[in-house]
């Protein structure tokens, strides 16, 4: 099994909200300046030149917008992903760090963007995109070696926004992932097109709160992101561990701190999950792991594993973008089969 090069994205969370907590940054005329999940088209375009000023917080970093920026690249596949699912695409300069296939409905939209990184673009690749904005998945986005830190981005008239799940300042939650797409609404002036999906989306997490919040009976899951020796998992304040929480599963190491965390066999082993979520990524498939669960003698003798209590999701869908509502009913439905 592959291990993920988790230095060079979202897994340096030890970075915390270095470099972006208690800025204050007044971006003032900066540069030149389909929806997933077969939802129904967003509008085509809303009149930008009613755009007017708009003050934006992010992960302790606030930002004022005099108009819509015009060249920004995403850093991570659910940041793409938000964007096109607005119907930003003709903002995009620039897209990196896919880990899945594209939603398919985001696919025409996605080929006009120029792909900069199969992972992290150098930060000469970066600017050489001449960018006015980075939304980024991670922090690690803002290391200096690739977009750089935020208050140096502003000095080169390149504002920035992170995925607020990720800010690392507080647990995550549902919200957050809704916030993200409310904010780039307002950054961008389609704040009705981002005020209608978030609409849409509210409605059917209520639906599947009615099902979830039905029964007291809650099972243990443990998910298994990546590694052999040492398994890489959902920790207790990520926004997988929001995920789960919200299809009706209990983390077994909800009590562990941080968005993902390194643990050992032995606690997943005296922990008993009931069902296994499997991150599904090209850098550690799910057929990989479930492979090592089956081989290993002590972890073949998990209930989980001998009832193949498995649920497998794509990586992108457990991180904040537009499929976050989906992946918590496959959730449940993997939780609760019956």
């Amino acid at each position: 099994m592959k291990e993920r090069q988790r230095m060079t994205r979202r897994g340096i969370l030890a970075l915390g909200a270095a470099g972006t907590g208690g800025l204050l940054l007044a971006a003032c005329g900066v540069a030149t300046t389909q929806p997933a999940e077969t939802d129904a088209a967003m509008p085509e375009k809303e009149a930008e030149s009613a755009f007017e000023p708009v003050t934006i917080e992010n992960c302790g970093v606030i930002i004022t917008y005099e108009q819509p920026p015009q060249r920004a690249v995403a850093m991570a596949q659910h940041a793409t992903e938000v964007m096109l699912t607005l119907g930003l695409q003709d903002h995009m300069v620039g897209t990196a760090y896919l880990e899945d296939p594209i939603l398919p409905d985001l696919a025409d939209a996605y080929s006009q963007i120029p792909v900069l990184s199969d992972t992290y673009p150098s930060r000469e690749v970066f600017l050489g995109a001449e960018p006015d904005f980075i939304y980024a998945g991670w922090v690690s986005a803002f290391r200096d070696e690739v977009a750089g830190p935020r208050e140096a981005l502003l000095e080169l008239n390149i504002n920035s926004y992170l995925a607020h799940a990720n800010c690392l300042e507080s647990k995550a939650t549902i919200e957050d992932v809704f916030t993200d797409f409310l904010n780039i609404g307002k950054i961008f002036g389609v704040s009705e097109r981002a005020e209608a999906y978030v609409a849409g989306k509210r409605e059917r997490l209520a639906e599947i709160h009615t099902i979830t919040q039905a029964s007291d009976a809650k099972v243990k899951v443990f998910v298994f992101d990546s590694g052999d020796e040492a398994p890489y998992t959902a920790a207790g304040t990520g926004i997988v561990n929001a995920l789960l929480e919200e299809a009706g599963g209990i983390n077994i190491f909800a009590d562990v701190e941080g968005g993902f965390a390194t643990v050992n066999w032995e606690s997943v082993i005296e922990r008993d999950p009931d069902v296994i979520v499997l991150h599904h990524a090209s850098w550690s498939t799910a057929e990989e792991k479930i492979e090592y669960l089956k081989k290993t003698e002590a972890l073949a003798a998990l209930r989980a594993v001998q009832e193949e209590r498995f649920v497998i999701v794509e990586f992108t869908a457990t991180q904040p973008g537009p499929r976050s509502i989906d992946v918590i009913e496959t959730l449940f439905q993997g939780f609760y089969p019956e």
